[in-house]
């Protein structure tokens, strides 16, 4: 219609018409371009939205997960310490015998389940969050946990020491009583097999374990590497506190 218009005034050189109608011509195609580019970034800021709400369940998921290992690496830590209070001692048990062999089974775990890491490799490949703030604070999080498996997600050498030093039938008990599985991501470590253990010849296991001097130094590698994650792993859920409280800033979300 405009154009019709134009080109009517054109011919009549009617010029403040062709002003008029050059001036509205160039005003649509403006707010044409700006209505789409409005739609395009609506559409675009959706998707980033859904991106980040998968973003965030999955760092709440790791702080689950780090909140976990924390309590579990801290029994580790305490039952590694009873252990080596006992092979620094004279080597005779004399109370809580069974409660030692399970120190020691105790402090052979280690809990290897990995940190989820799809959404955020997936947010990182599109670029979200758009925000560099936001952005940094998730980056930070996600580097702090990287490569946490050299510290205390691989099995130590103490592990298969000690354990050769159980008799099968303590390590049935240690396993089935002693150790479970919660669904499909956590483990526990529980004493429910003492009284079991203690029916055992304990003292003879005690013995095997004091007299192999390689299991001192083995065991204090270990008892240290959780020690430090325990004192560090804080501060991974501190990372992961100020991540998701920045992805819910650019959310809109108010806590």
């Amino acid at each position: 219609m405009i154009l019709r218009r134009l080109s009517q005034s054109l011919k009549q050189q009617n010029w403040t018409a062709i002003w008029i109608e050059f001036v509205l011509l160039v005003v649509g195609v403006f707010l044409g371009i700006q209505v789409s580019n409005w739609n395009e970034a609506r559409v675009e800021r959706n998707r980033e939205l859904v991106f980040l709400a998968q973003l965030r369940a999955e760092i709440s998921d790791n702080e689950a997960t780090i909140e976990h290992q924390l309590r579990y690496q801290g029994q580790l830590v305490a039952s590694g310490r009873r252990a080596l209070a006992f092979l620094q001692s004279d080597g005779h048990c004399v109370a809580d015998c069974a409660g030692l062999i399970v120190d020691f089974f105790h402090a052979s775990q280690f809990w290897g389940t990995p940190y989820a890491r799809a959404k955020y490799e997936e947010n990182q490949r599109l670029g979200f969050p758009n925000s560099s703030e936001a952005r940094a604070a998730v980056d930070n999080f996600y580097v702090f946990i990287d490569g946490w498996d050299a510290v205390t997600a691989a099995a130590p050498p103490y592990r298969e020491r000690v354990r050769g030093k159980f008799t099968p039938e303590a390590s049935e008990l240690l396993w089935r009583k002693c150790w479970r599985s919660v669904g499909y991501r956590f483990e526990e470590l529980v004493r429910d097999c003492e009284t079991g253990v203690s029916a055992l010849d304990v003292q003879s296991m005690l013995a095997d374990i004091y007299a192999d001097t390689e299991i001192r130094s083995e065991l204090k590698f270990w008892v240290g590497q959780n020690i430090f994650a325990v004192n560090t792993l804080p501060d991974a859920l501190r990372y992961a506190k100020t991540a998701t409280d920045a992805i819910d800033q650019e959310r809109g979300v108010v806590p």
